[in-house]
């Protein structure tokens, strides 16, 4: 008989949003603008979150979960450069209190891929000296939002950095290695700002960052090499920069102003291989998902024991307890979603048990939502949302997530079921 997987005193399991993905109507930010030039989906009212957020905590209570982690969204609270809507700021604040009433632990992120119109026109984060509007920001977040523990100020800063800065294929829509580099140092510069003023107040501050486990597709030197480059400048440039002030990138090595976490974030989906290309404008370099057993609508593929191998990365190299920020599928059958929920709780269990400090885990995400550049086709939800109505419809794995989130236990007959028979 499998055995059940219990996870510590104090563990919490919830679920992610972002406030562009379910609000709607973010009508000040750069993706809206971007939306409406006809270069990415329309969000519109996305999942009318910002209307339903009461109701939307009710139903995250009634199933069980135990955090939430979402985003302030920086235009709500800025329109303008010098109009502070300090309405919106009070409903976050509403929305905190709710959560902590109903024993959910929040997690709040200052920076989710979206800027303010306006400060794009400053020159983004390609100008260092534009991080003092985020820090005002920040000051008025930090001093209306009660009861926070958890603070990440940027989500997935690499996967920013190189979709609209070196890429330019999201806003701000800057491209190449050099503008990637800049703006890197100006987010590490940001997050220093943004840790001087938040650790003052006694919470724990950290970055959301998306980590892959890249494996060079063969054992030839250059791939090797290759693998090496990119999970450097991909994994670890914006944690070494903030811990040491020094970081490797994808054209040599650089400095920046240091700082710190108390925790780290990690996002976790999917696994990569690398090899080295002859193609200079794929910077050398050709990535593939490495393939599995179960396939995402989005492409990539279920590899569950990444998560293992990410998380014992990060804690190894920052030294600094670790939080899945962010962790989910998008499928059409929702039999793979609870495949891979348990599969990746029995790699996530196997790090905890290995000494690996986890605080919790938050499934991404908590209901289908906006996914930026493939706007609403992906179904990541353990909610299903009905865009005409915007009902919400529970689906089977929100039931069995809400069961683990509550005995803070995966049962033996749920392994035996969904999980994987053996762990490598």
């Amino acid at each position: 008989m499998t055995i059940d997987l219990v996870f510590p005193p104090g563990f919490v399991f919830g679920t992610a949003t972002s406030a562009h993905q379910v609000e709607g109507d973010n009508r000040f930010n750069d993706w809206w603008e971007w939306e409406e030039k006809g270069k990415v989906p329309r969000s519109g009212r996305a999942c009318g979150h910002w209307q339903l957020y009461r109701s939307d905590i009710e139903l995250m209570a009634r199933l069980g979960y135990r955090g939430y982690r979402f985003s302030v969204e920086w235009s709500r609270i800025f329109p303008r450069e010098e109009v502070f809507d300090e309405d919106a700021l009070l409903r976050y604040a509403e929305i905190v209190d709710l959560l902590r009433g109903k024993g959910i632990e929040p997690i709040v992120t200052l920076h989710h891929f979206t800027n303010p119109t306006w400060f794009n026109r400053r020159g983004s984060w390609l100008r260092e000296d534009n991080t003092r509007y985020f820090l005002k920001f920040v000051e008025k977040v930090a001093d209306t939002l009660k009861g926070v523990k958890y603070w990440v100020v940027f989500n997935e800063p690499n996967v920013y950095v190189l979709q609209g800065f070196i890429l330019g294929v999201w806003p701000p829509g800057y491209r190449g290695v050099g503008k990637g580099e800049k703006a890197l140092r100006s987010l590490v510069k940001a997050h220093a700002e943004a840790y001087s003023v938040l650790s003052k107040r006694g919470v724990w501050v950290g970055v959301a960052q998306n980590l892959i486990p890249f494996k060079p597709a063969s054992t030839r030197r250059r791939d090797v090499e290759k693998t090496r480059l990119v999970d450097l400048a991909y994994n670890w440039a914006f944690i070494d920069a903030v811990l040491h002030g020094e970081y490797a990138f994808l054209k040599g090595r650089g400095r920046a102003v240091s700082s710190d976490f108390d925790f780290i974030g990690v996002n976790y989906y999917s696994a990569y291989l690398v090899k080295h290309s002859w193609n200079p404008f794929k910077l050398f370099i050709e990535v593939k998902p490495l393939e599995t057993d179960i396939r995402t609508t989005m492409g990539y593929y279920v590899y569950p024991r990444g998560i293992y191998e990410v998380t014992r990365a990060a804690y190894e190299r920052a030294g600094k307890p670790i939080v899945i920020t962010e962790n989910g599928v998008a499928v059409e059958d929702d039999e793979d979603r609870i495949k891979a929920i348990i599969r990746h709780l029995q790699y996530l269990h196997k790090a905890v048990h290995e000494g690996v400090r986890v605080e919790g885990y938050y499934y991404w995400s908590l209901m289908d939502n906006y996914e930026w550049d493939k706007g609403f086709s992906q179904r990541f939800g353990l909610i299903e949302v009905d865009y005409e109505t915007l009902e919400r419809r529970p689906r089977k794995s929100a039931y069995v997530y809400g069961e683990v989130a509550k005995t803070n236990t995966v049962k033996g007959e749920l392994v035996e079921r969904y999980g994987l028979k053996t762990l490598d």
